[in-house]
């Protein structure tokens, strides 16, 4: 039996649905940068005018704008990849400095919570073709992961090993894992695994890296077994062999 669905109707609310997550996003920027701004004046200028609970009455204010920042930020990234108006600046990049690069910003993190952050880069790896500051940021982001659900003493892992025509670049952590139930949706928009503490973030960012990924002609995915922590590994492809690996001009 073969079953044949229009879903042209579908394909037309899901960009619709699309077009309007990106317009409200962006007029939602401004005035968030604004009030944002206001707030970090306020809390500067007016501290010996305010009680201790109204401080943080204020404080809590400001700290909720960052966070709607962040979430419309998210959602403008993610929108301009869906649609396809992601600009990649790809080039043959020595991956062992996009992980050094990578690591770098977590040195102060990783202390203050008492977890080991290393990485294992295997001898002789070729370049990839992929956008360097966009792969940073997935690097970032999937270890940033690994840091909200790893407990004190321990260990995440970075690691790249080659195959056949790609590299797989992994992010390894020993914490609490993903539970099964999660795991087939687990780069959906807005899902976050519930745990017992609150770790934040908008649900997103798995999301996005996915996409970057993708435009970046790779795949990921996750392993986890409840309890015994979490593997996400992404691949790159390899770069021309006549080519040679440009340094990491990151924009941060």
């Amino acid at each position: 039996m073969l079953l044949l669905q229009d879903i042209t109707q579908l394909k037309e609310v899901d960009r619709l649905k699309s077009e309007f997550v990106a317009t409200a996003s962006h007029e939602l920027r401004t005035p968030l940068t604004g009030m944002t701004m206001s707030m970090g004046l306020l809390l500067e200028t007016a501290e010996e005018k305010l009680s201790e609970s109204e401080l943080e009455l204020l404080q809590t204010a400001q700290d909720d704008m960052q966070r709607l920042r962040a979430l419309v930020n998210d959602l403008l990234d993610l929108s301009k990849i869906e649609s396809g108006k992601i600009s990649l600046d790809v080039a043959s990049v020595d991956v062992s400095l996009l992980i050094d690069n990578a690591l770098s910003m977590f040195k102060v993190q990783v202390q203050d919570q008492g977890v080991e952050l290393k990485s294992v880069i295997a001898d002789g790896l070729p370049p990839v073709r992929a956008d360097a500051n966009k792969i940073t940021w997935v690097l970032t982001n999937l270890i940033a992961n690994a840091l909200r659900y790893t407990e004190r003493g321990g260990q995440i892992e970075v690691k790249v090993s080659p195959r056949a025509d790609v590299l797989h670049i992994c992010v390894r952590d020993d914490g609490a894992g993903i539970p099964l139930e999660y795991q087939s949706k687990i780069f959906d928009k807005f899902v976050q695994v519930e745990t017992e503490k609150d770790v934040g973030g908008s649900g997103l960012g798995l999301a996005i890296c996915k996409e970057i990924v993708k435009a970046n002609q790779g795949s990921i995915w996750v392993e986890s077994m409840p309890g015994q922590g979490s593997t996400f590994t992404f691949t790159l492809p390899i770069a021309d062999r006549s080519s040679s690996a440009t340094g990491v001009k990151l924009n941060v």
